[in-house]
């Protein structure tokens, strides 16, 4: 099973970044994914990516464009993992072609998402439902 992770950034985390590590571990453990496609991004992407690199999970490490440098974590958790682009440089639609890449390959999509109807997150999760992609919420930050 291919697994697809999307979520916010840390400013939308709400401080939550443990409990998501521990909720995407059990996740991971529950659902044994073959390989998990994970954007990279700051806060939700990289803490997952971080779980499942800890798990020995393969990762297919997906950016919208290359970049000039590259954080220690990302560095860390590119090692022995498959690095891919999507776009040869950077445009209005990079990213949303780099999500639904991603969504388009996965079978399922972890999602740390807080209930907010607008951003990438939003969109990516959209994308999944239109896609018959089951969904898996983090509950933390969503709002009742």
């Amino acid at each position: 099973m291919k697994l697809v992770v999307t979520g916010h950034r840390p400013e939308r985390l709400k401080g939550q970044e443990k409990m998501i590590a521990e909720w995407a571990e059990a996740e991971l453990i529950r659902l044994q994914p073959s390989v998990i496609y994970d954007g990279m991004a700051r806060g939700a992407d990289q803490i997952i990516a971080t779980v499942a690199k800890r798990m020995d999970i393969p990762i297919i490490c997906c950016y919208a464009f290359p970049r000039i440098s590259y954080h220690p974590t990302e560095q860390w958790i590119m090692e022995n993992n498959q690095t891919i682009y999507v776009s040869p440089h950077y445009s209005k639609k990079s990213y949303w072609l780099r999500d639904k890449y991603m969504v388009d390959n996965a079978d399922k999509l972890l999602c740390v998402w807080d209930g907010v109807g607008s951003g990438g997150t939003f969109i990516t999760r959209n994308y999944a439902i239109k896609q018959g992609k089951e969904i898996i919420d983090y509950k933390g930050l969503m709002k009742l």
